[in-house]
């Protein structure tokens, strides 16, 4: 199996510069948008926000990062005892640079598969690491859209449409496209290995008709790489449901993750006054699991720019906050604290994060180790 070299590390590393780029701009943009027309009123408003809140949010920030490295180092203690804590810290913050500077976070997997490698983990046991951390993260996800879809459907269908520019898209249509994602993600990889005539379909015809497109090179090859994704996800299952505790650990981990995550919206609300009777925690979290499934497949970098304007219209039009006033303010910080200073902590743990030593691995039996 190919597996990640300092040539393409490197080339990965000038296209996220160029991402970071890309993301900071669009967000400028997008805030500058969000102060238009209401610059004074939005920066009162500000002014005057209630520093406690702003505290608690960052400890959501530094809760997010735990409850992640915690999933992290639960599933590679799988394959080595004597990983430490720090070292599934360094994944989660490598991991989550990649995630918010590259299109659909695309990036991520091969940067912590690579720092994995640097840190004595076999490839191959990264890679399994990396599936079981989707899989467990994607059934999590699934089981809040569904939650939110039933319990909000009421308020969703109120809203309507999200407004972009002289143009209107249906909310459901965002929603049902993000949703529909969230689950083939799962559902191609499971009827891929378990499901043998779409496996056949996959590998014979499609494979056959993605060739003559050329949007294959090499057809052999791909048809072993689909044979070698098939045998690893049986396999990262089948140690996923042999390991129940650390199942249910990373499980927890994550509904915890999601929850703290999702009730920031509110709690910048409370940050700048907002006196919205509509406004209450479990709102928010719904709210945000629905500004997730809108927008987790825009193929735009930390979907800068089309983020802010989904959060507008779900916030604002459901009548979560109280007036235009608050909802800018309450994005302007939400949006900075969620996702503008992670990056900055993301990018300079990056910068900074360096392995004791540098580990050569024999894929075949044994680990060797040279000192830098």
């Amino acid at each position: 199996m190919n597996y990640p070299v300092n040539k393409d590390i490197k080339r990965q590393i000038i296209f996220n510069i160029i991402y970071i780029v890309i993301v900071l701009g669009l967000t400028t943009l997008a805030f500058y948008f969000t102060l238009r027309g209401k610059t004074n009123e939005v920066l009162a408003d500000l002014r005057h926000a209630n520093w406690g809140y702003i505290i608690a949010i960052l400890g959501v920030v530094l809760g997010c990062i735990l409850a992640r490295s915690v999933s992290i180092y639960s599933l590679t203690r799988l394959f080595d005892k004597d990983y430490y804590f720090h070292r599934a810290i360094a994944i989660d913050q490598i991991g989550s640079l990649y995630r918010m500077v590259t299109p659909a976070g695309l990036g991520s997997h091969v940067m912590e598969t690579y720092i994995y490698h640097k840190q004595g983990i076999r490839m191959s046991n990264a890679l399994s690491i990396l599936a079981m951390y989707t899989i467990v993260y994607q059934f999590v996800l699934i089981i809040y859209g569904l939650i939110s879809i039933i319990v909000k459907h009421q308020m969703i269908s109120n809203i309507g449409y999200i407004s972009i520019g002289s143009g209107n898209i249906s909310i459901w249509l965002l929603i049902g496209i993000g949703f529909g994602f969230n689950i083939l993600t799962i559902a191609f990889v499971y009827l891929l290995s378990f499901f043998e005539p779409f496996y056949k379909l996959i590998k014979g015809p499609i494979y056959s008709l993605l060739f003559k497109l050329h949007l294959i090179r090499d057809l052999e090859a791909s048809r072993e790489r689909l044979d070698e994704s098939k045998v690893n996800f049986r396999n990262n299952l089948k140690n996923l449901l042999k390991h129940v505790k650390t199942l249910l650990i990373v499980a927890f981990m994550f509904f915890v993750y999601i929850t703290i995550s999702y009730s920031v919206p509110y709690i910048c609300g409370l940050a700048v006054g907002n006196s919205s009777i509509s406004a209450n925690y479990w709102d928010s979290v719904l709210l945000s699991n629905v500004h997730q499934m809108a927008t987790c497949v825009i193929p735009i970098p930390g979907s800068a720019g089309v983020s802010e304007l989904v959060f507008y219209n779900l916030f604002y039009k459901s009548g979560f906050y109280s007036s235009e006033d608050i909802t800018r303010a309450s994005l302007l910080l939400w949006r900075t604290l969620m996702f503008v200073i992670p990056l900055v902590i993301a990018l300079v743990y990056t910068l900074i994060y360096r392995p004791r030593k540098r580990v050569i691995i024999n894929e075949n039996n044994q680990n060797q180790d040279i000192k830098e």
